[in-house]
C-alpha cells in the first residue's frame, strides 16, 4: 500500500464520519432528482434518507451490530497483581478486540441465512474501536475501498448496484477474472456501456455481492429457502417483532446512510439508482419479470412533483418537531441520551500530535466525559443555539478547545465515540504538573474536584479570576483541621463557571463536598454540584458527581419546565395521531420514534418510564430470539446503566425459570463486554446480578474465575438497586420470590457492614410498599413473609442495630404516599419486631432521616394507642418511640 493511502486512511479513521442532518434531508425531499421525468424522492421509499437518519437515531443497527446474540464479541477481564494507589484495590485488566468478532457456529433458526447475514454485518460495521462504525484501516474492508481516489468516482454506482441488489433487482454486478486479475464491473443490460470498472476489488464487497445475489427471489433460487426469510414489515404490528433488524434491506440501506455523508453524493446515489433501473427496463434485453419487478420498485422510490402533496411529508413533520424541541434548548443537554456516555478511548500523545495505537493504554474516560459535558455547557450560546468561544481567550492554551468547538460547533442528537476521542486532544496531555493523570502521568484523568478544576482552567486559559478561586478552594481543602470535614465551596463554583460561561443567567447548587485524598495522595474534594441554565424563562440543569473513582455527568428530571413540557407535547401528539395506523415501512419506524420521544419527555431514563419498563421486563423474562430483537426497539442501548438493568434482570428471571435457548446469555454477554469494565464502579454494576444467579460464571465465560470473588454487596447503591429489581419484578417472579430475596439478603450477610448498608438506605420501605401494591397475594401475608426473610438473614446481627432497623422502618411509613389500605398492620407488624429491651432512645442520628414529620407520627401514635399498648411490653415500647420522636421534634425547633 502507498504511504499515502495508509496516511489518508488513518486520517479518516479518526476523524468524525459526518451524516446527513435534517437539513440536508429536507433539501433532498425538495430536489427534482430525475429532472427529465420531474422525479422527487418517494416520501414512502426506501430512497428517502428520513428512514436512515431516523434508525439511526433510534440505534437499531448500533443495537444489533454490537450486542447481536449471533455474534461472538471478543473480550476479556483479568484480575491483576497489581493494587491501585490509593487504597491497595484490585487492579483489573479488560482487552476489548472487535476486530476478532465471530459468528457462533451453532445457530439453529434459519442457520445457514443468518450465520451468512451476521457475517457480513461483521464486515460492513467492524467497529474497530468497539464503537459502531463502518470505518476500518483494513484494505479489505468495504469501506477501504469505497474511498479510494481511483474508486471514488464510482462509489455510488457501486451502492446504489448494492441497493437494488437488497431490492431484489438482479443487475449485472459481476467480480470478472483476466490473466489472474479481478475487476468489479457493472455493465449495461446491453452489455455496452460500463457504469462501474474497477480493478482489485476488496474481498469484502465480492462477499457482499455474491450474497445479495444467493438471496435473490428469482426463478433459479430454492423457493423453500426463501418461503421462511425475514421480509419488510407492512405493518407497524410486523415491525414491532424486530425481524426486520435481519433483512437484507436493513444491511444495505443501514450502511448507504453511515457512508454518505454530503446532500450532493446522497443525489448522485439516487440519480445512480435511476440510472440503473431506467437501463433495466428499457434495455429490451431484460427479461419480462425483471422489466416488471423494476417498474413495480420505480413506482416506489420515485414521485411526479406534481403529485407531491397527495402523500405525507415525514420529513416535514420531523423537522417541524425538532425547531420545537430546540426553542426550549437553554443548554446543549435536553435529553440524557444527549450526553456523552463514557466508553474507551485510545490514549494521546500531545508533542507528536497523534492518538497511540496500544490497546494496553486505552482507558475508561468517565471523568473526560464529565468534563466535555461540562465545558459544552460554558460555551452554548442559546441565543444562537451553537457553541462559541469568543469569549475565551486566544492563546496556545485554548487552542485545541476552539478547534474542537470549530469542528462540533452545534449540539448533536449523541456524542459518538469520534467526537470523544478527539476531546483527548484538548484534556490529555497537558503541561500542567497539578493535574494528575492515572496512564503514564499523561491520559485517564483522575476523579477528584480540584483535578477537574484544573483542567477546566487550563484548557480555558487560566483566567485570573478562575484560577484565585481554585487556589481559595485549595487552601481551604490543605488545612490540617479540615481532613474528613465538610467545605461548602457553593461560591467559589459560581464565580469559576460564570466566569467561563457564554450565557452568565448560571447558577451552581452545590452540597458540602468532603474532603480526603485523591489517588495521588494529596488533599482533595469528592461531592456533587450542578448547574442551572436560564434563558427567556426556560431552565435547563446538568448534574456532576465526584467519587475517588468515578465522575457521573446527568440531567435532572425537571431539565424542562411543566410548560415546555406541554408545548413539546402538544406537537409530539399531533405528529402521533398522523402515525397512529401506521400503514408502511417508514409510518412504522416514525411511530415508534415518536413514542419513545413522548415517553422521553418525563422519564430520566427510558427504560425507568412505567410503559417501556413493563415491555422490557416482560421481553426479558420471555427471553427467546424473537424477544430480543424486539429488545433492540427501544432506544440504542448505549449507556452503562441501561446495559446493568437488562444484564440484571436477565439474571434474576434466569435463576427462577432457566430460559429455553442462549440467546439472551449470548446477548448479555455482549452487554457486559462492551462496558468499560477495568472502571471498578462499572464492573461491579455490570456483574452484580451475579448475587441472584451463580450461574453467571457458566453464561460469561470470558471474565476469569478470580473476578468474581470481588462481586459482592459492598455498599447500600448496590443492595437498593438489586432490592430494588426484585421487587418490581415480584409479580413476574411471584411463586419464587421468597427464594431470591433470602438469597440475596444472605448475600448482605456477607458484607462487612450489613447494618451500615441496610440503615443508610433510605428507599426500602418505598420499594417494599411498591411491591406490596401490585402483587397478588394477600398483602399482609406478603409483607409477614417479607419480614420473617429479614429476621432469619440478620439472626446474626446484633440486636440493638436491627431493632434500629425495624424502627426506622416503622418511622418511614408515615412518610409513604397515598392511601395504604394496609397501613395498620404493616406498622403493627413493625411495632411488634422491634425488642423493646433493645430499644433505647439516646444517639438516633443514624435513624433521623426516616422522622419527616414528627408532628404526623406524635398524631397518629396518640390517636392508636390501644392498637400498640396491648399489654405492658407494648406500654413500654409505646412511650420510648413517643420520646425518640420528640427527641427530634426538640431538634426540629
Amino acid at each position: 500500500m502507498k504511504n499515502g493511502m495508509i496516511i489518508k486512511l488513518l486520517l479518516v479513521m479518526y476523524t468524525a464520519w459526518a451524516r446527513l442532518d435534517l437539513n440536508d434531508i429536507k433539501s433532498i425531499c425538495k430536489t427534482v432528482a430525475i429532472k427529465e421525468d420531474n422525479l422527487l424522492v418517494h416520501p414512502d421509499g426506501p430512497l428517502n434518507p428520513l428512514r436512515g437518519y431516523i434508525m439511526h437515531r433510534s440505534g437499531y443497527m448500533y443495537n444489533k451490530r454490537l450486542y447481536s446474540p449471533e455474534i461472538n464479541t471478543k473480550y476479556s477481564l483479568k484480575k491483576t497483581d497489581e493494587v491501585l494507589d490509593d487504597d491497595h484495590s484490585p487492579s483489573y485488566e479488560y482487552t476489548r478486540k472487535p476486530v476478532n468478532d465471530k459468528v457462533y457456529d451453532d445457530i439453529h433458526e434459519k442457520s445457514e441465512y443468518l450465520t451468512q447475514f451476521h457475517t457480513q454485518l461483521i464486515k460492513m460495521f467492524p467497529s474497530a474501536d468497539g464503537s459502531f462504525s463502518i470505518v476500518s484501516g483494513s484494505q479489505d474492508t468495504m469501506y477501504s475501498f469505497l474511498i479510494k481516489d481511483e474508486v471514488w468516482a464510482e462509489s455510488m454506482y457501486i451502492l446504489a448496484g448494492l441497493f437494488l441488489l437488497s431490492e431484489q433487482i438482479n443487475i449485472p454486478i459481476n467480480v470478472e477474472t483476466k490473466k489472474e486479475e479481478k475487476k468489479l464491473v457493472l455493465k449495461s443490460a446491453d452489455g455496452e456501456n460500463k457504469y462501474i470498472d474497477q480493478k482489485k476489488p476488496s474481498k469484502d464487497i465480492v462477499s457482499l455481492i455474491n450474497f445479495l445475489k444467493k438471496y435473490i427471489d428469482s426463478g433459479s433460487a430454492d423457493s423453500n429457502s426463501m418461503e421462511k426469510l425475514p421480509t419488510v414489515p407492512a405493518t407497524y404490528e410486523q415491525f414491532m417483532t424486530g425481524e426486520f433488524l435481519n433483512t437484507i434491506q436493513f444491511l444495505v440501506q443501514s450502511y448507504i446512510y453511515e457512508f454518505i455523508s454530503t446532500k450532493d453524493k446522497y443525489i448522485e446515489f439516487v440519480e445512480a439508482v435511476h440510472t440503473l433501473l431506467d437501463d433495466q427496463i428499457k434495455n429490451e434485453k431484460s427479461t419480462t419479470e425483471n422489466k416488471s419487478r423494476c417498474n413495480e420498485l420505480l413506482r416506489r422510490l420515485f414521485i411526479e412533483e406534481s403529485k407531491f402533496s397527495s402523500v405525507t411529508d415525514h420529513t416535514k413533520n420531523i423537522c417541524d418537531l425538532n425547531e420545537t424541541v430546540e426553542i426550549f434548548r437553554a443548554c446543549p443537554f435536553i435529553d440524557e441520551t444527549e450526553l456523552p456516555a463514557y466508553t474507551r478511548v485510545k490514549a494521546y500523545d500531545r508533542e507528536n500530535n497523534k492518538e497511540i495505537d496500544d490497546k494496553g493504554r486505552k482507558y475508561s474516560n468517565c471523568v473526560e466525559v464529565g468534563i466535555l459535558g461540562l465545558v459544552c455547557c460554558l460555551v452554548y450560546d442559546p441565543e444562537e443555539r451553537a457553541y462559541n468561544t469568543d469569549h475565551l481567550p486566544n492563546n496556545e492554551e485554548t487552542k485545541p478547545l476552539k478547534d474542537f468547538f470549530r469542528k462540533y460547533s452545534e449540539p448533536r442528537e449523541a456524542i459518538d465515540y469520534e467526537m470523544q476521542q478527539d476531546w483527548c486532544r484538548v484534556v490529555a496531555d497537558l503541561n500542567n504538573d497539578k493535574i494528575l493523570y492515572l496512564k503514564q502521568k499523561t491520559n485517564e484523568l483522575d476523579s477528584s474536584l480540584l483535578n477537574i478544576l484544573y483542567v477546566v482552567s487550563d484548557i480555558t486559559g487560566n483566567k485570573k479570576k478562575v484560577a484565585k478561586q481554585i487556589k481559595h478552594i485549595e487552601s481551604m481543602c490543605s488545612k490540617e483541621d479540615s481532613k474528613s470535614a465538610k467545605l461548602n465551596i457553593e461560591e467559589s463554583l459560581n464565580t469559576i463557571f460564570r466566569a467561563l460561561s457564554n450565557n452568565k443567567n448560571l447558577e451552581v447548587e452545590s452540597k458540602k463536598f468532603t474532603v480526603g485524598k485523591n489517588r495521588g495522595g494529596k488533599p482533595d474534594l469528592f461531592g456533587g454540584f450542578g448547574l442551572l441554565y436560564i434563558f427567556e424563562e426556560i431552565e435547563n440543569r446538568i448534574s456532576i458527581d465526584i467519587t475517588p473513582l468515578h465522575t457521573k455527568l446527568d440531567l435532572t428530571k425537571n431539565s424542562l419546565s411543566s410548560i415546555d413540557k406541554a408545548v413539546i407535547k402538544r406537537k409530539l401528539t399531533e405528529i402521533q395521531n398522523i402515525y397512529s395506523n401506521s400503514e408502511n415501512y417508514i409510518e412504522s419506524i416514525i411511530r415508534q420514534y415518536i413514542d419513545l420521544k413522548v415517553v422521553k419527555i418525563d422519564a430520566a431514563f427510558i427504560y425507568t418510564a412505567d410503559e417501556i419498563s413493563n415491555s422490557v421486563l416482560d421481553i426479558i423474562s420471555a427471553g427467546g430470539y424473537s424477544n430480543g430483537l424486539k429488545l433492540f426497539l427501544y432506544g440504542a442501548i448505549q449507556s452503562t446503566s441501561y446495559k446493568e438493568y437488562i444484564v440484571t434482570h436477565f439474571l434474576l428471571f434466569d435463576a427462577i425459570k432457566p430460559q429455553s435457548d442462549n440467546s439472551f446469555a449470548r446477548m448479555t454477554d455482549n452487554f457486559i463486554g462492551s462496558a468499560p469494565l477495568e472502571d471498578e464502579c462499572t464492573k461491579n454494576w455490570m456483574l452484580q446480578g451475579h448475587i441472584y444467579n451463580s450461574k453467571a460464571k457458566d453464561y460469561y465465560t470470558k471474565i476469569d474465575e478470580n473476578v468474581w470473588c470481588g462481586v459482592s454487596i459492598d455498599n447500600s447503591d448496590t443492595f437498593s438497586f438489586l432490592f430494588c429489581y426484585l421487587l418490581k419484578s415480584g409479580c413476574r417472579i411471584e411463586t419464587d420470590f421468597p427464594i431470591i430475596f433470602t438469597k440475596l439478603m444472605n448475600a448482605l450477610n456477607e458484607c462487612e457492614e450489613p447494618y451500615n448498608v441496610i440503615i443508610n438506605e433510605e428507599n426500602i420501605v418505598t420499594y417494599i410498599l411498591n411491591y406490596l401494591k401490585n402483587t397478588k397475594k394477600d398483602k399482609t401475608q406478603a409483607f409477614n413473609q417479607i419480614m420473617e426473610i429479614v429476621e432469619e438473614s440478620c439472626k446474626e446481627m446484633d440486636k440493638q442495630k436491627l431493632t434500629n432497623i425495624y424502627l426506622a422502618w416503622f418511622f418511614d411509613m408515615f412518610s409513604q404516599e397515598g392511601n395504604i389500605q394496609e397501613k395498620e398492620e404493616y406498622l403493627l407488624n413493625l411495632f411488634n419486631s422491634i425488642d423493646n429491651n433493645c430499644l433505647v432512645t439516646k444517639n438516633k442520628e443514624d435513624i433521623q432521616w426516616s422522622i419527616m414529620d414528627p408532628l404526623i407520627i406524635l398524631g397518629y401514635l396518640e390517636g392508636n394507642k390501644p392498637l400498640f399498648c396491648y399489654n405492658n411490653e407494648g406500654v413500654k415500647k409505646y412511650k420510648k418511640i413517643i420520646k425518640i420522636v420528640e427527641a427530634v421534634f426538640s431538634l426540629v425547633l
